[in-house]
């Protein structure tokens, strides 16, 4: 069963829209020694590519708690979610057609050593800067290059949810991976 979420519109002249939410997922950040924001990565279990941990609501289950439920069950994570969507974006890769996936971010308060899918499951911290050159879903790109100018954290649940623009950012220049070898 979808849920639906309310997002400002920017095709028109700033109203609100409602959009049917078909996925949730977890935008897990924590804050490193000395102040860096890193956030999560997961792989994919079906393309092995590196994505954020999402997933379907069960009936009746709200955007937020989904969220919450699948950084657990995928990336052995918990810790606060914004009950607000941070934003939204438009996946183009499922073959039954476009899904709306809300994003709600979790500041990671506990990390298990193992989540219950961890077998077929890879997992890293990363800056943001790294991880929008990971994930394939350009609007997912567009959203961790924008934490290197807002940090989500500082006003967690102050922001309103919002869509986020373009399905093709601008290429940022080479970040090192060496850390990821």
């Amino acid at each position: 069963m979808s849920e639906h979420i309310s997002v400002p519109d920017e095709t028109s002249s700033g109203g609100i829209i409602v959009r049917r939410v078909d996925q949730s997922g977890a935008i897990c950040c924590r804050v490193e020694r000395g102040g860096a924001l890193t956030v999560l990565l997961i792989t994919n279990r079906q393309t092995g590519g590196w994505a954020i941990p999402k997933t379907s609501p069960e009936r009746r289950e709200k955007a937020w708690r989904c969220a919450q439920r699948v950084a657990l069950e995928a990336a052995g994570v918990s810790g606060r979610v914004r009950k607000k969507p941070l934003c939204s974006y438009t996946d183009l890769s499922d073959p039954d057609g476009p899904l709306t996936v809300s994003l709600h971010l979790l500041r990671l308060e506990s990390e298990s050593g193992h989540p219950a899918d961890y077998a077929q499951r890879q997992k890293i911290w990363i800056s943001p800067a790294e991880a929008a050159l990971l994930v394939d879903e350009p609007e997912l790109q567009a959203l961790f290059r924008s934490f290197d100018t807002c940090n989500p954290l500082m006003s967690q649940d102050r922001q309103k949810p919002r869509r986020l623009p373009g399905r093709h950012p601008a290429h940022d220049g080479p970040v090192s991976l060496a850390r990821l070898g």
